[in-house]
């Protein structure tokens, strides 16, 4: 049988799958699988819901004719991988996803009131995870299992992996627990979303990632002598300095660094202006209890920051660290009383070179299968792909769904790109693995 031939027969085998490949993402939407180590969640109350989720998943892998290995790096939290042992003479290939989630937020805020329905309409299966990455995770599964059911035999090792972990940068408890466990291959494709801009990408890189902590000290005072520490003439700090404002000149200022980045900053596979130092957590706070009658002592922020996949981390470090010097500098309060400046998390970039083999492979699989070119573009975000390519795997990334719609209510992917991603996946296998 040819490539060609075989290709078409696994198509029309995904075909007559489709009712049973959207009633398993369903049921996987259906079985909370939170991450219990995202912040402010009662680990009790959510633990063990990734390895239900994988006890679901491992009989579709079952169905593959996979050997099967699922086992806790940490108690009640089960990875799960199947491999489907290759005949000989073929290059082994990984498809790798995540079965943990964000929380889901207020039940109120989703459609049918209900952060796990696994419904669909109109098209879209709705439900925490079902784009990150549910979908990816049962595509690839699937894609296996149609590969079993039309009767081909691969040359190369396919690993299917199904892991915990990644949504807190929990590498060691699931991917990078799979290479240590011996898991190699000569290539690997993470299913997370592709979007944006563009869903069903070819995705060989993503940025490095920062978080990025400030701690701003104030004088606390009583609120109503406010004027007398503000406007010239007054006491000055000698009275009061609200750490809330303090931290508002920081931030501006950073913006300004902001906005150079997204002048200078460019790179062929990401959109100009992608690489930002984004203040997402802000709290100002009086000693005490929260209320607004003395001025705030401390002010935390919080930031993302976004860098380019080539540029070294430590250097990403010394640009900030010297710019904000630079600014608390300008500020006679800030010149005197330093704030803290904290790198508590840091998830480095992948960077697969796009000339690379399995790059040409999945852009002639995508277009066998869709019948026009490939699209190469940067991930928006972060993934495990980093720490496949850290384990010596070359790694990309491609997937159904968009990130737009991940990490908020009513989470959603269109299920037409989960059956062609499915189809894809079998089409890599078949380019990657070889037939015999």
């Amino acid at each position: 049988m040819s490539e060609v031939e075989a290709l078409q027969v696994v198509i029309d085998q995904i075909d007559k799958m489709r009712e049973d490949i959207l009633a398993t993402l369903s049921q996987l939407v259906r079985i909370p699988s939170i991450t219990p180590k995202y912040p402010g969640i009662n680990r009790e109350e959510v633990i063990g819901g990734e390895t239900e989720c994988n006890k679901a998943l491992r009989h579709t892998y079952e169905a593959a004719g996979c050997h099967i290995d699922m086992w806790e790096e940490e108690p009640l939290r089960a990875n799960l991988i199947g491999v489907l042992k290759g005949t000989g003479g073929g290059r082994s290939l990984i498809f790798n996803g995540h079965i943990d989630t964000v929380p889901p937020g207020e039940s109120s805020a989703w459609k049918w009131g209900d952060p796990f329905s696994g419904r669909i309409e109109d098209g879209k299966l709705y439900g925490l995870g079902s784009c990150d990455m549910k979908a990816g995770v049962v595509a690839q599964a699937k894609a296996a299992e149609a590969l079993s059911k039309a009767g081909i035999k691969l040359k190369g090792d396919l690993i299917l992996e199904s892991v915990v972990g990644e949504e807190t940068m929990d590498h060691n408890a699931g991917t990078t627990a799979t290479i240590k466990r011996g898991y190699l291959a000569d290539a690997a494709v993470v299913s997370e979303p592709s979007g944006p801009p563009c869903s069903l990408a070819v995705v060989p890189c993503s940025p490095g990632l920062f978080w990025l902590k400030i701690t701003v000290k104030g004088k606390p005072t009583h609120v109503c002598v406010r004027g007398n520490f503000i406007w010239p003439g007054g006491e000055g700090d000698r009275i009061g300095v609200n750490a809330i404002e303090k931290a508002f000149f920081i931030a501006d200022s950073l913006k300004k660094l902001e906005h150079n980045w997204g002048m200078s900053k460019l790179h062929p596979l990401f959109a100009p202006g992608h690489f930002t130092i984004g203040p997402n957590v802000i709290l100002g706070t009086p000693p005490g209890p929260m209320v607004p009658f003395i001025v705030p002592h401390l002010c935390y922020i919080d930031y993302i920051v976004m860098y380019k996949p080539e540029e070294s981390p430590e250097d990403v470090k010394a640009e900030v660290e010297a710019f904000l010097e630079s600014v608390f500098d300008q500020d006679p309060w800030l010149r005197v009383n330093r704030p803290v400046v904290e790198w508590p998390h840091h998830w480095p970039s992948y960077d697969t070179p796009i000339e690379h083999p399995i790059c040409k492979v999945a852009a002639e699989a995508h277009a066998d299968v869709v019948g026009r070119p490939a699209v190469f573009h940067g991930f928006a975000a972060v993934d495990d792909a980093t720490y496949l390519q850290m384990g010596g795997i070359p790694t990309i990334t491609y997937g159904p769904g968009s990130l737009l719609v991940a990490h908020s209510a009513n989470e959603h992917v269109d299920v037409e790109e989960v059956i062609t991603a499915c189809k894809v996946y079998a089409a890599i296998a078949l380019k990657w693995c070889g037939i015999d």
